[in-house]
């Protein structure tokens, strides 16, 4: 079962280059890692993520609960939020490998000095802290945080630019954290407003602003004493979390932090074990339902479960590719609770504001094809969309099917539709066809699947 994120697919993660469906299944695996799995042997990277919006606390929002579910995700990590700052002065954090400050605090907490004794402790005999977004802020006028988080706020620095995208440029692609990250965009607060400090840290990620044209560290790391400690300035907000390439950065920060990397090496094996197998049982799964004299050509999964999403049991007769990639993304699903019976590519989808396109080749004319598209309106956002097929040079334009609203589940409890069309030959053009998936009301268009099956004998 996943263990996915609960992030409102409503933000923007560009693509820069025309990619086939093979490339970009690559990138939504390596960029968020969905499906990991770890030996009996291999305990979880326990995560305390430590919160607090009471009075006298900067108020965050859900980022917490965002980020919590980020990390739940991957079977790597166990992750419990508190959102209650005292809980640093108890005796719970030592059972964790990391803790993830996600506060900053204007009054004093009520064990102050406790919390204080207690989280040098767990850094110094070594346990992993990860600083996160105004977290630089917290414990002001503590020395000893200044050494545990490499840099801290100074209020007398301008804070940051606009809230606006920016480009995260990876200083050193040799670290553990960042050695599989390519630059990525997100959409955040570029902070400049951390302090001149003799620390010694090791940048990992930085930024340009545009207001002053400086270089500001986005990420870095440090040690002190057995224990080491991840600190990042990113995270302002849900949209800024949404980007794949933070996404890892904060994973593999964990993993680093807990000095788990042997652990991490293993996992990317056995994520694609865990995905060839999800793969195989939902390939048997339809090709087991097929009447006779119907066989299955080429099956997406279009969340790109692990590296195994595209599936052509019948030699690349098909392909598919994806005919405007530049605003596609990538989303998970997490239900309060398993749902039995739903196969896990069912809990990922490929979205966009207005329409998702994919062009078909190597069909036959003299051939019959049936499409068949799973969707699914899982957090009851009111979506209603079209199936639309064109020909390769948009002359010819033909509905499959009408505006249709999705089954919801978060309200009404329904589970994803398969919608079941023939292909009309007739728009074939080289052996080239376009599929277009419509938004015509609600959030964005979404789709879970893609298969298309040839019927050789039997009518449609």
């Amino acid at each position: 079962m996943l263990y996915p994120l609960v992030l409102p697919p409503h933000t923007k993660y560009l693509v820069r280059y025309p990619l086939t469906l093979l490339a970009l299944l690559s990138f939504f695996a390596a960029a968020i890692q969905t499906v990991q799995s770890q030996a009996p042997s291999e305990k979880p990277i326990r995560v305390l993520i430590v919160d607090d919006q009471s009075p006298g606390y900067y108020h965050f929002g859900t980022t917490a609960t965002t980020l919590r579910n980020i990390i739940r995700q991957d079977k790597r990590f166990e992750a419990v939020l508190v959102e209650d700052a005292e809980v640093l002065g108890t005796d719970l954090p030592f059972d964790y490998d990391v803790l993830l400050l996600h506060f900053k605090n204007y009054k004093t907490p009520q064990r102050d000095a406790t919390i204080r004794a207690n989280l040098e402790k767990f850094v110094m005999e070594g346990g992993g802290l990860f600083v996160f977004h105004f977290a630089c802020g917290a414990f002001e006028g503590w020395g000893r945080y200044e050494q545990l988080a490499g840099r801290i706020w100074d209020p007398q620095k301008r804070g940051h630019d606009d809230y606006r995208r920016f480009t995260v440029q990876i200083a050193d692609k040799t670290h553990p954290i960042t050695a599989t990250l390519a630059d990525f965009d997100v959409e955040d607060e570029l902070y400049t407003c951390l302090n001149d400090s003799e620390v010694p840290i090791h940048i990992l990620a930085e930024a340009v602003s545009n207001v002053d044209g400086k270089t500001y560290p986005m990420a870095f790391v440090l040690e002190n004493g057995k224990g080491r400690t991840f600190h990042t300035t990113l995270g302002h907000d849900e949209r800024s979390l949404s980007a794949a390439g933070f996404q890892t950065m904060i994973k593999e920060a964990l993993v680093w932090c807990a000095q788990r990397e042997n652990y991490a090496a293993n996992a990317e094996a056995k994520a694609l074990e865990t995905a060839r197998d999800e793969l195989n049982a939902r390939i048997t799964e339809i090709t087991d339902a097929l009447p006779e004299g119907v066989r299955l050509l080429i099956y997406l999964d279009c969340g790109g479960n692990g590296k195994f999403g595209l599936f052509d049991p019948q030699g690349a007769i098909l392909d598919i590719t994806i005919a405007a990639p530049e605003n596609v993304r990538f989303w998970t699903f997490r239900p309060d609770s398993p749902i039995e019976g739903v196969p896990p590519q069912h809990f990922t989808v490929l979205y966009d504001e207005s329409q998702l396109s994919f062009l078909i080749e190597g069909l036959d004319r003299s051939k019959r094809y049936q499409l068949n598209v799973v969707w699914w309106d899982f957090d009851a956002s009111g979506r209603v969309q079209s199936l639309v097929v064109q020909s390769p040079d948009l002359s010819q334009v033909r509905i499959l099917r009408p505006g249709t609203a999705l089954p919801d589940y978060e309200e009404s409890g329904l589970l994803a539709k398969t919608v079941t069309v023939p292909l009309p030959m007739a728009f074939v053009r080289e052996g080239k066809l376009r599929l277009n998936i419509r938004n015509e009301g609600g959030a964005n268009a979404v789709v879970n699947e893609i298969w298309i099956n040839e019927i050789w004998i039997n009518e449609i």
